[in-house]
């Protein structure tokens, strides 16, 4: 039997659920699996009875990693898998494995505990459950005072309460390159030190940068190192900038390329990550290769239009992060941000809002921000130029977003932005979907 696959993933969990991994023979798995299951804090994403079948589903980042590692032949190899993760390991070594073994396997720096005879894990929940929300929230944690830590002597910085932020939604065309590009210029004006991602085939993002497409990112894939990074990165003042793929072809073979590949995505954030980069972000397209800037990222910036369809492209793009791809990612709840962007004519942010929460089916997160339609924005890019610097509403209509990612006091959101109240009575429909405002 190559993997025991258990677990409810409509159990009602929310993205502030604890996930785990379990892994181990399968006596232990369905006795681990029990005791979780009965525990609304936690979701069993994925269990695993086989070293290489584990070995597959790391790649995912579960919050806690529950760990038999009878399942394993030797130390080494289990050396080598927890090094690869990065969450709270919990491990049961074989009787038979020396003192040695297990005080090498207690330093890694995923393993909460080890031990030899057993896990109490009725006795334990309370404290793994604390040890893996704190983790996330260093993940997640935005204050500008604490998202960065800097190394001795001005160096690289540790890898741990970054932000990490993915621009997306499945629609094109919605602004997420104008958003994305914009924010992480903010974000270094700030004083942070900041990475923009280009993930777009062919990538227009130099284009209105006013930079050269290459180097860009098949640049760093040749040579995925900090030193590859290095020279594959251009800059817009003080903004660091990877430009994304070149053609759909080199898109489609990162596409094939499995997320603990060393050309991954979520390998090139690490790797961005310990050189000392504060913020990351990443300009996600709306293909498939959103799934890897996703796993790779603690904060979602969810870009939408002010219209029927785009409630309905944000809404479906909200539920992919939120149900296909649960457990895939370490984006909380708390950490979905919702833009409207060409705000004019259409629809105001309260009937969108009112529109998507009812297609949604429960609150759909706030809408933080709010960007005019303004058509001087396309012409600052047009002209090689930060819109972020010449055309004053879109500035304004950004700062709320700016201020509540990279402010350090950031500790409070608005249930929705400042609204612009109907005129008059309207109803309409999504999809069969009554909506009155």
């Amino acid at each position: 039997m190559n993997q025991a696959l258990w677990g409810n993933p409509s159990n009602g969990a929310t993205l502030d659920t604890i996930t785990v991994l379990l892994a181990g023979g399968i006596p232990r798995l369905q006795a681990w699996y029990n005791l979780l299951a009965a525990d609304a804090r936690f979701r069993v994403s994925m269990q695993a009875s086989e070293a290489a079948d584990l070995a597959n589903k790391l790649i995912t980042n579960p919050d806690v990693l529950l760990l038999d590692a009878s399942i394993f032949n030797g130390p080494q190899p289990l050396i080598d898998a927890l090094t690869r993760y990065h969450g709270s390991a919990y491990v049961l070594l074989p009787l038979e494995a020396g003192q040695d073994t297990a005080t090498t396997i207690g330093s890694l720096a995923s393993v909460n505990g080890v031990y030899k005879s057993d896990i109490n894990l009725g006795t334990m929940l309370g404290e793994i459950y604390a040890a893996a929300t704190a983790k996330r929230g260093a993940r997640a944690n935005g204050g500008a005072e604490t998202i960065w830590t800097p190394g001795a002597g001005g160096g690289g910085g540790q890898p741990s309460g970054l932000r990490l932020i993915a621009v997306w939604n499945q629609a094109g065309g919605v602004g997420k390159t104008t958003v994305s590009t914009n924010l992480a210029y903010e974000a270094a004006r700030r004083g942070l030190p900041t990475l923009l991602i280009g993930l777009g085939a062919p990538d227009d993002m130099p284009l209105v940068l006013g930079l050269k497409p290459e180097p860009n990112i098949t640049n760093w894939r040749a040579n995925p190192t900090a030193d590859g990074l290095k020279t594959a990165l251009q800059k817009v003042d003080t903004l660091d900038v990877l430009a994304g793929f070149p053609d759909v072809l080199s898109e489609a073979q990162a596409m094939n390329t499995p997320l603990d590949d060393p050309t991954s995505v979520p390998k090139l954030v690490l790797t961005a990550a310990y050189m000392g980069y504060a913020v990351i972000i990443l300009d996600a397209p709306p293909t498939a290769m959103a799934s890897s800037a996703i796993s790779a990222a603690n904060t979602l910036v969810l870009v939408g239009r002010p219209s029927l369809e785009g409630v309905m492209r944000s809404v479906e793009a909200y539920r992919t992060v939120v149900e296909r791809l649960a457990g895939e990612h370490h984006i909380p709840q708390s950490g979905v941000y919702v833009v409207l962007n060409r705000m004019g004519g259409r629809m105001g942010v309260d009937e969108w809002h009112k529109a998507a929460s009812a297609l949604l089916g429960r609150a759909f997160p706030p809408i933080i921000a709010q960007i005019p339609d303004d058509g001087r924005v396309g012409e600052a890019q047009d002209n090689r130029r930060m819109p972020l610097n010449v055309v004053d509403d879109f500035s304004r209509g950004l700062k709320p977003l700016a201020d509540a990612l990279f402010s350090a006091n950031n500790g409070s959101r608005p249930a929705v932005a400042e609204t612009q109240k109907p005129k008059r009575d309207k109803s309409f429909e999504v999809f069969g979907v009554k909506v009155k405002l």
